[in-house]
């Protein structure tokens, strides 16, 4: 029997700066009510290791495994997700955890999602049933894994008219489009705010780029822009999903630009590209388009997107909702409640999986 649950969602993948957290009453198809959220910031030696580790291309799942170094960081992380979650809510507000840690690879083509945390270990130390590593089902059904975010889309998006799109800005950023009679599709498009945060982390020891002041006050070098959008990732035809290091070979075009310039290319890049795949694969050009995630916090992005897609309505997705501050936190709420009465949450319109796949280990070491 389907009932409504207190499903505490945290979502790692934002950004590589902090993890969100969100209790949300849910009972995997609709999402009655969110309760609360928190934004943790990482601290910032765990942000020095996370980092270290992204900068590395691993062969295979095995290597990653025996790393020692992603071993001991995984072990950080799985005792920082602890900490937030117990320092968030008590025990008996919760029903269901879902947690989805960062991403620090993702190579569907070899049926590799990594993320750094211990399952186990999370339900062991929480004392609690966990949902976790929600890409592996859709990976093994031949999916790409990622976006995972659809059927949360689907959900938020019931009441509005339609054909209508979301652009999700997080780490990497994707596009869930809704059509006129139930269509669903989705994929990875861009790349997102962690190319802005590699540029201000590695030009001025700075997290990101707050409130896009660097970019609103930089120049776009067209030329290189140029460059940047014929990366062949973007003229892939999906289902298609997107690693955080996709672009890192082109990353040293930015090179010898000023701070604030190269800011302002980055993030113009992710506004052209984003729009560059709203024209190229969707069936119907949507009039509604709504924006989550964590990009909607950087108003030099927002500019940039108005600016391009100056035919379109773009809508915060707050507007549909103010609960929907955090959405990468309440979308693994959902899915984790999804997961728990086998519900999909990918689609062969979204990852082209073989079938509509749940997603999710449960562990329970209680």
């Amino acid at each position: 029997m389907i009932k409504n649950m207190a499903v505490l969602g945290l979502f790692g993948g934002a950004s590589l700066n902090s993890a969100e957290l969100a209790l949300v009453n849910t009972d995997g198809i609709d999402i009655h009510n969110v309760i609360k959220t928190s934004v943790v910031p990482y601290p910032e030696p765990l942000v020095w290791n996370i980092r270290s580790v992204i900068g590395h291309r691993f062969p295979d799942l095995s290597s990653l495994r025996e790393n020692r170094q992603i071993q001991q960081l995984q072990a950080y992380m799985t005792d920082f997700y602890v900490e937030a979650v117990n320092d968030f809510c008590s025990p008996d507000e919760i029903d269901e955890i879902g947690i989805d840690s960062l991403t620090i690879c993702h190579d569907a083509a070899n049926k590799c999602s990594y993320q750094l945390e211990q399952g186990h270990e999370l339900s062991r130390k929480l004392n609690r049933r966990i949902v976790t590593h929600f890409h592996k089902a859709d990976l093994l059904s031949g999916g790409q894994a990622s976006p995972l975010t659809p059927a949360f889309f689907n959900a938020v998006g019931q009441k509005i008219e339609k054909p209508a799109l979301f652009i999700d800005l997080e780490t990497v950023s994707s596009l869930v489009y809704l059509g006129e009679s139930g269509e669903l599709l989705a994929f990875d498009c861009a790349p997102g705010l962690a190319m802005i945060e590699d540029w201000t982390f590695r030009h001025a020891n700075m997290q990101t780029d707050y409130n896009g002041r660097l970019a609103i006050t930089g120049k776009i070098h067209t030329q290189i822009l140029e460059s940047l959008l014929h990366h062949k990732i973007l003229r892939k035809t999906p289902p298609k999903s997107l690693d955080i290091l996709c672009f890192a070979d082109k990353k040293e075009h930015l090179e010898g630009l000023s701070l604030e310039d190269g800011a302002a290319t980055a993030t113009a890049f992710i506004a052209q590209a984003v729009y560059q795949a709203a024209q190229n694969f969707l069936p119907q050009q949507p009039q509604q388009i709504y924006v989550a995630g964590e990009g909607l916090k950087n108003p030099s992005l927002m500019r940039f997107l108005k600016h391009i897609f100056n035919r379109h309505t773009l809508i915060p997705v707050t507007d549909l909702s103010p609960q929907l501050t955090m959405t990468g936190a309440v979308s693994t709420a959902y899915n984790a409640a999804r997961r728990l009465y086998s519900l999909p949450i990918t689609y062969p319109t979204t990852t082209g999986a073989y079938e509509p796949m749940t997603g999710g280990e449960i562990y329970d070491e209680k």
